[in-house]
């Protein structure tokens, strides 16, 4: 195993998971159980693995082609075995009433148990190309988190507004988080739509911050609004930590690669880190914290649209 690749993927998942504890203002939880539910979420990457073992025929579908043939491959043989891959974690902890006890809970499982998957992805990523920490920790970070929030989120919204019966919501919110990641892969997986799938991410990222800010609004240990200054706090040491991955991935790539190739990291990476980081902060973590306030997803009203 390569070290620096292992170390790269553990610093992603600290910096993501320190942010989303840190979120946790009203009930923290205890780090045993969120490090648990990202341990899980390392050990369901096996199970995508067997899957394709099971059935080869899957990762034989056509991958070259024009966009609809790239989307099918990405939807059927890639994101529908991922993201229920990835949602076991959460499920488990679902079921663990005393746990999942508040409503951020939801997207903080969720979430993790995703990172925990991304980090195994990471490490076989960047054991091939040092270089693409920070193009994985930002889209495929980002992607992986939103994707199993969307439907954590939806049994959270759901179970707050109506008695839709859990499979019903499970399944339309599966159908909507695999279309996403489908959608993803297959954008930024050609050059000609590339920046597409780049556009998407900054959807993502508004939408992911809007989730998070409605479960802190309906927070059942909802105390008082002046826990902002404790969100903003958050903000700021997610911003540090992106600053962190930017500075370990330009000290492994020169130990790796050479000065050349670090010099070249920093002319092409440093806009990126920059403005990544500035994105995970302005869209993700300043959420306006409100008792009791939906803020609408797609539309500027107070209605409710998922």
């Amino acid at each position: 195993m390569d070290l620096f690749a292992l170390i790269a993927s553990i610093l992603v998942a600290a910096v993501y998971i320190r942010f989303l504890r840190q979120m946790d203002v009203f009930e923290k939880e205890t780090w045993k159980n969120t490090l648990l539910c990202f341990f899980i979420g390392v050990a369901t990457v096996p199970l995508v693995f067997l899957v394709y073992l099971i059935f080869p025929d899957i990762i034989n579908l056509p991958t070259d082609g024009n966009f609809s043939v790239r989307l099918r491959y990405h939807v059927q043989g890639v994101a529908s075995i991922e993201e229920l891959a990835k949602i076991i974690p959460f499920l488990i902890f679902y079921n663990r009433k005393h746990v999942l006890n508040e409503s951020y809970d939801y997207i903080k499982y969720a979430s993790v148990g995703a990172m925990g998957f991304a980090a195994f992805e990471n490490v076989l990523y960047f054991s091939k190309n040092i270089s693409i920490i920070e193009d994985r920790a930002f889209y495929t970070a980002v992607l992986h988190m939103f994707t199993s929030s969307i439907i954590a989120y939806a049994i959270f919204y759901f179970k707050k507004t109506t008695r839709l019966p859990f499979p019903l919501i499970f399944i339309g919110a599966y159908s909507i988080a695999v279309l996403t990641h489908g959608l993803f892969n297959a954008l930024v997986s050609s050059g000609n739509s590339y920046y597409f799938g780049v556009f998407q991410v900054v959807v993502m990222l508004i939408l992911w911050g809007k989730m998070m800010n409605n479960t802190l609004n309906h927070s059942e240990f909802f105390l008082e609004e002046s826990i902002q200054r404790e969100i903003s706090q958050a903000g700021i040491q997610l911003l540090i930590g992106w600053g962190i991955i930017f500075a370990y991935a330009l000290f492994a790539v020169f130990i790796q690669e050479g000065v050349e190739s670090a010099s070249q990291f920093i002319r092409e990476g440093l806009l990126f880190g920059i403005v990544s980081g500035l994105g995970l902060y302005f869209f993700l973590a300043r959420p306006r914290i409100k008792k009791g306030v939906w803020i609408p997803l797609f539309k500027k009203n107070n209605t409710m649209i998922l």
